[in-house]
């Protein structure tokens, strides 16, 4: 069945990519997925090609381990010359201790407490605002479900299988950068079979090569992609009796998931790639079973906006990102340092909290300036469910966008969510009418601002002053400086629209250090302005 696979015409990447329209359609063919696995024979390999014998270490749940290069990155960073380093502030990583005292501190009045009680006191009201932070506010209006994935007449699927982007016939620099995965087989079996994975839509099915990576082993992993796949289903879409068959909630039970890392560990056994088949199997008739009795149907109708982060994370960066961007990542790196353009992401956690501090609303428009790969533009669209923006000028990044962006409605349909739609155009934006259009009605406004230039800065500055009264613009780098004050001799300050709260970034969320730093949350509220103006206005009367 491998060679079924419907194609994908190539990009004709333009101004605009306007994708409203692809989030129910498609052009390729449908095909019906069959309740068991069926194996395709691999092609022959290329002789001329050398394969990599390199060893794959196995863990503790039988997959493979990426080998370390000798140096272990921490989340959490340490105080070192790193740190000191970065051209960001140095900030304190908030790790739920309280800071250790160089002396004790007597009170000599016990009855209003002890410093230290004071301290605990203090400590105790951040934690219940962090806690009231975390909790996102529920969207009710948002209708999660995708109708279309629960109806068999709909558009085709179009996607890149896993086994597009890891089979053995791969190449690099003249090595096989895939290799099978079970080595010991028995007598009738096939090397490096190609299996079917169903997932909760019930009419596609994904097809995975049962490979590891042999030349870099940060590569995709299909088996691992496998129980990923297995835990959010069980997480997010069965009931609690038939997610316990995939993995009990008990420790020491058994499940389908334990039985799959127990083949995978016993790779070298003859019999262990049978048997990771044969769960698979098991897997895919539960499933099937459950979106027949309408379990599925019932949880997404009980599934609340936004939507969890394990879910949306998992859809957006392990799956798109990983057979869209990843085979490519080498053309978005191809930029002018120290410029404009420099690329770099802003990781879903990251995301997920600008969202959930903004409350950005299914009913919303959310846009990113400078949107890269579209990373933003789909998660919000995601887990939002907004009507979502995006505008890049880098052609490399914006072409890599148009390829999520075109996997992205298909993807989830195979999840059963509806997403809010995306709009992708490749031009500057600050010149493009239609961003700026959309701007003046936007509620969410993201710009990675970390390198932008003074004068990229003052073009946005007066951007801004055509944005709605209450729009949020999320920052990297302050356009108003938290300092700053209205008064007569700056009155025509293009900031004096906007106010700022300044908020900590901690590790690991952006892409390009783990150093912790800050971000900016803008509105635009010119009523401090408003008041300078009519006090001096007043005033002037007055004298």
């Amino acid at each position: 069945m491998g060679d079924s696979k419907p194609k994908r015409p190539p990009f004709q990447l333009g101004k605009k990519a306007d994708l409203s329209s692809m989030m129910y359609t498609s052009t390729s063919k449908t095909v019906a997925p069959k309740p068991t696995i069926t194996l395709s024979k691999p092609s022959n390999s290329n002789t001329a090609a050398v394969r990599s014998n390199n060893r794959i270490r196995i863990g503790k749940n039988g997959l493979p381990i990426p080998k370390s290069n000798g140096v272990r990155r921490s989340l959490t960073p340490s105080r070192s010359a790193s740190r000191q380093a970065s051209s960001e502030p140095r900030e304190v990583v908030k790790n739920g201790k309280k800071p250790s005292r160089s002396s004790p501190v007597v009170s000599t009045t016990p009855q209003w407490g002890s410093e230290e009680d004071e301290d605990d006191e203090r400590e105790d009201e951040a934690r219940r605002k962090r806690v009231r932070l975390e909790e996102p506010t529920i969207d009710k209006t948002r209708k999660i479900k995708h109708e279309g994935s629960f109806s068999e007449t709909t558009a085709p699927y179009d996607i890149v299988h896993a086994a597009d982007i890891a089979n053995n016939q791969i190449q690099k620099h003249g090595r096989y950068q895939f290799a099978e995965y079970f080595t010991a087989l028995q007598e009738d079996e096939e090397d490096c079979p190609t299996i079917d994975l169903q997932y909760p839509c019930g009419n596609m099915a994904e097809r995975y090569q049962l490979v590891k990576p042999t030349a870099d082993t940060s590569d995709f992993r299909p088996l691992s992609e496998i129980v990923d796949n297995m835990r959010i289903v069980k997480d997010h879409y069965l009931d609690p009796l038939s997610a316990d068959k995939v993995e009990p909630s008990e420790l020491g039970g058994g499940g389908l998931v334990l039985k799959l890392e127990r083949a995978a560990k016993d790779r070298q056994r003859a019999g262990a790639q049978q048997r990771f088949i044969d769960v698979v199997n098991e897997y895919n008739a539960l499933l099937s079973a459950k979106r027949q009795d309408g379990t599925i149907a019932t949880k997404l109708d009980r599934m609340t906006s936004p939507l969890p982060l394990t879910l949306v994370q998992h859809l957006v960066k392990d799956q798109i990102y990983a057979r869209t961007v990843s085979p490519h990542i080498d053309s978005v790196r191809a930029y002018e340092g120290f410029s404009d353009n420099v690329y770099g992401e802003l990781l879903p956690k990251f995301l997920s909290r600008i969202f959930q501090e903004t409350h950005l609303k299914s009913n919303q428009i959310f846009v990113d300036l400078g949107s890269g790969v579209g990373n933003c533009v789909l998660q919000a669209a995601l887990e939002a469910g907004c009507e979502s923006w995006g505008c890049e000028m880098m052609p490399n990044p914006a072409k890599l966008a148009e390829a999520q962006a075109q996997e992205f409605p298909s993807r989830c349909r195979m999840w059963c969510i509806k997403p809010g739609k995306v709009h992708l155009i490749q031009d500057d934006f600050t010149k493009n009418l239609e961003i700026l259009e959309v701007l003046r009605r936007a509620d969410v406004v993201l710009v990675n601002n970390q390198a932008f230039n003074p004068d990229l800065h003052d073009n946005l500055k007066s951007i801004f002053l055509e944005l709605k009264e209450g729009c949020q613009i999320v920052s990297l780098k302050y356009f108003r400086d938290p300092a700053h004050r209205v008064k007569e001799s700056n009155i025509n300050d293009l900031v004096n629209c906007l106010t700022v709260v300044e908020k900590e970034r901690f590790s690991g969320m952006v892409s390009w250090t783990d150093v912790p730093g800050k971000w900016y949350l803008h509105v635009k509220d010119s009523t401090e302005l408003k008041a300078v103006k009519n006090r001096l206005e007043k005033s002037r009367r007055t004298t």
